[in-house]
């Protein structure tokens, strides 16, 4: 991946050192924005590359803060680079098969100029978005669940504390949370961002998610980012065998006030026996584990009249759920694509990739999660917390 990524950076420096030698200036002007514009990417462009080979700890952490920073620019900047310069050549091939003169009537200075105006706006606004969490509500009837009662679930995922994070983002969660007025709350996994240590300070965030209010209780899973592994630009590149969960992971979890679900089954007393089957991530399952469970040992003490609430952190076996009697599954994991046009592939890509939809007998819900991984910003997606009502 590494090597690709030097590639991929290779690529885009001809390109940018293309557009401004091209630029309608002095000469001497002209190289001297050629250097200052090729020296700047590729420094920009190695924050990545060092926070992803440094020793975990401080120098990686700030090196992969700004990479991630930088890779939302980069990501911008040349897709639109990219859009201009197809826009020019139409342009060009108009005017010349009307035989007009002249050369593309905006050409270099236009291909540097909008790119940089929308790369900025876009990350401004972008930035916002992650940071703006909001509340999704689906309804089911409460039956499908075995309730006599209406109830409320709140379920959110992906909260990716890492390099990134701030509290902020957290404490307005909690809020959004406890507006709800839970009956019981779900985790869906990816609690922070391939490292633990990146937390920098886990009591501080453990003690807003302890402000979180059900009447239940919270329940959650690991993700396939719940483990300590390097990152290029927020993705991941190391095999499974190199991915370790860190030791103080799960105390901080119990620090948390949740009850953590790895491959477990636990009971409901108080919502008519509900059965929550917690699942290890299929991934990265952790603790030394090569795979998770398959859903007929997980559930084989479960009754066929059991209804069942089915938690996991990436949407699979979506095909099983009706087969093993899961009545509801919960998940998160794509983030909708999060950043443009990543929401447009994941759909084209994966079974379900947002949202509730049905399965069989089943029902699944995909949530596009709080947090973000990578550039730190939400492009034609949201950041979410998910209510569903059982009435």
């Amino acid at each position: 991946m590494i090597a690709i990524y030097m590639a991929i950076v290779i690529v885009a420096m001809v390109i940018l050192g293309s557009v401004t030698k091209n630029l309608q200036l002095k000469k001497s002007s002209r190289d001297m924005i050629t250097f200052i514009s090729l020296f700047a990417f590729f420094v920009m462009a190695m924050f990545p590359l060092i926070g992803a080979v440094v020793h975990d700890g401080p120098v990686c952490w700030f090196f992969q803060k700004w990479g991630n920073i930088f890779m939302g620019l980069f990501m911008f900047f040349f897709m639109t680079l990219a859009a201009v310069a197809i826009i020019e050549l139409i342009i060009w091939t108009v005017r010349r098969a009307s035989k007009k003169k002249g050369g593309v009537p905006h050409g270099a200075a236009a291909m540097l100029i909008i790119p940089l105006i929308v790369t900025v706006a876009v990350n401004l606004a972008g930035s916002q978005t992650a940071h703006d969490v909001k509340v999704t509500n689906y309804s089911i009837e409460k039956e499908k669940l075995g309730l006599t009662e209406p109830a409320r679930i709140v379920l959110f995922a992906d909260t990716h504390i890492g390099v990134n994070s701030t509290p902020k983002i957290y404490e307005d969660m909690v809020d959004r949370i406890n507006e709800q007025d839970a009956d019981l709350v779900v985790v869906a996994g990816d609690l922070v961002t391939s490292s633990f240590g990146a937390m920098r300070d886990p009591e501080t965030y453990a003690s807003i998610m302890r402000g979180i209010e059900s009447k239940y209780g919270v329940y959650a899973v690991y993700g396939n980012h719940d483990v300590d592994e390097p990152l290029l630009g927020g993705f991941t590149y190391a095999g499974k065998e190199n991915a370790k969960r860190n030791p103080a992971m799960e105390g901080w979890v119990s620090d948390c006030g949740w009850k953590l679900l790895t491959d477990d089954v636990m009971r409901i007393p108080e919502l008519n026996g509900l059965v929550i089957a917690g699942r290890r991530d299929e991934s990265r399952p952790g603790e030394g584990f090569d795979e998770r469970a398959p859903l007929s040992d997980l559930l084989k003490e479960t009754d066929p009249d059991d209804s069942i609430l089915l938690l996991q952190h990436e949407h699979s076996d979506l095909y099983e759920l009706d087969e093993y009697g899961v009545d509801l599954s919960v998940s998160g994991h794509t983030h909708d694509g999060q950043i443009f046009p990543g929401n447009i592939i994941t759909k084209i890509l994966t079974e379900q990739s947002y949202g509730m939809e049905n399965w069989g007998d089943a029902i699944a819900v995909v949530t596009s999660g709080v947090g973000y991984y990578g550039p730190p910003i939400r492009v034609c997606t949201i950041s979410e917390i998910v209510v569903i009502d059982l009435i």
